[in-house]
């Protein structure tokens, strides 16, 4: 097996192109979101799945408009670039077949609870020992030590024991704390094991050999409290506050408006010219907005006269005024409103396929600006198993008979046609 067939076998072009990443990872973002990214920059990512039960019909074309299941549509936001190869590991014969693909790969990653892999039989240490440039990542809630480590784990649980939700409310009195919209629980632990993959990869060319790699979520939780930690563990008393920024900047947060809610992040050196813009010159002479400490003094009371400024206009008056400004505000937007913004479509940050199952669907854009590889655009997320014959014959070299022989006896599928984009999820 040579990397050209492995890169022929790439989704999209990039850095990482002839590196081939075996995913082991369902629905979960704390995984499939990070082989994404690493399908992003040019891996090739086999994703592989459990064969479904029986025989499901082609997933049927889409009118562009029509809204796609949610199923499908979550699939389609995490999945792009790779390729599906469904393998049952509870067989003999499928075991062996990711025996053979683990082998030839550069990357496994999981994010089973520790041990599971060791149960099935395909645990690091087997996996290293068949092939010692391997790297193995595996994701779980609570890494594979400490007396927690076998427990399940949820964003909303990570996001709670790892002390970012504590400072996350409305700060108003017996208002509960607030988890975080996005899955941060789960997409941090995807964004600290692909900086594990890259560092691990580029530590192989120098040494050859492989490592395994095991990343906690509640881990990465603690990590970005970053510069939180050290006043913190000294006595320093965070709480949620509404309006208050982390670094003591007032005005700070979300404010109503005359329609909308506007955020301002005011540090000092824009109070000048937000106090102007507001129609409020006379706030430099008040000795209770003064200076930045004499606004903390009087937060209440700098809150209250600033959300009255702000209901002169709406917040995308609000936000036309501020740009032009060149001051920190913004109003606060839907996703769909955020996407829809002209420096989204600049940014390639809102990107479609062009797929008759999902005609009008657009995704969110790779952030990851490379001169080397200019964007060129994604490639569909595979439908269930699509690639399990090509993995099988391209990859590992089994003819044609064998390969319809495993698909026979259910140790590995793929659709004998049309794409199948109905899966489980866990949304």
């Amino acid at each position: 097996m040579t990397v050209e067939t492995i890169a022929r076998l790439a989704k999209v072009g990039g850095p990482l192109r002839g590196v081939l990443v075996l995913e082991l990872c369902g629905d979960e973002p704390s995984g499939t979101f990070g082989t994404q990214i690493l399908g992003d920059l040019g891996a090739t990512v086999v994703k592989i799945e459990r064969p479904p039960a029986g025989e499901p019909a082609p997933t049927a074309p889409r009118p562009a408009g029509e809204n796609l299941p949610r199923g499908i549509a979550y699939t389609f936001g995490l999945n792009r670039n790779k390729r599906s190869a469904c393998i049952d590991l509870k067989s003999a014969e499928g075991c062996a077949v990711f025996v053979d693909l683990a082998r030839i790969a550069d990357v496994v990653y999981d994010n089973y609870r520790p041990g599971t892999l060791d149960r099935l039989g395909l645990g690091h240490e087997r996996l290293r020992a068949l092939n010692p440039k391997l790297i193995c990542c595996s994701v779980s809630g609570f890494g594979k030590t400490g007396p927690w480590s076998d427990l399940p784990a949820y964003d909303a649980t990570i996001q709670a024991l790892g002390g970012g939700m504590s400072i996350t409310g409305t700060g108003r009195p017996d208002d509960p704390p607030v988890r975080w919209g996005n899955p941060i629980g789960g997409i941090g632990g995807a964004f600290y094991a692909v900086i594990g993959i890259l560092a691990a990869l580029h530590r192989r060319r120098r040494s050859g050999d492989g490592a395994a790699l095991d990343v906690a979520l509640l881990d990465a939780q603690l990590a970005m409290n970053a510069y939180r930690v050290p006043p913190a563990m000294s006595g320093t008393a965070y709480a949620p506050a509404p309006h208050r920024g982390g670094s003591g900047a007032m005005p700070y947060g979300p404010f109503r408006t005359k329609s909308g809610w506007f955020v301002l992040g005011i540090t000092k050196q824009f109070w000048a010219r937000t106090a102007e813009l507001l129609g409020h010159r006379e706030w430099l002479d008040d000795p209770r907005f003064r200076t930045e400490a004499d606004r903390q003094a009087n937060e209440d009371a700098l809150n209250e006269a600033v959300t009255a400024a702000l209901q002169a206009h709406d917040a995308a008056e609000w936000q036309r005024r501020f740009v032009a400004a060149g001051i920190p505000g913004a109003k606060m937007m839907t996703i769909p409103e955020a996407f829809a913004h002209p420096h989204v479509a600049l940014r390639d940050m809102l990107v479609g396929f062009g797929h008759p199952v999902a005609a009008g669907v657009k995704v969110a854009g790779n952030p990851i600006k490379l001169s080397a590889h200019p964007f060129a655009g994604f490639a569909v997320p595979p439908g269930l198993g699509a690639d399990t014959a090509a993995v099988l014959g391209d990859l590992l070299g089994r003819p044609e008979a064998e390969r319809q022989a495993l698909r026979d006896r259910r140790a590995v599928w793929w659709p004998r046609e049309g794409d199948v984009f109905e899966r489980p999820s866990v949304v």
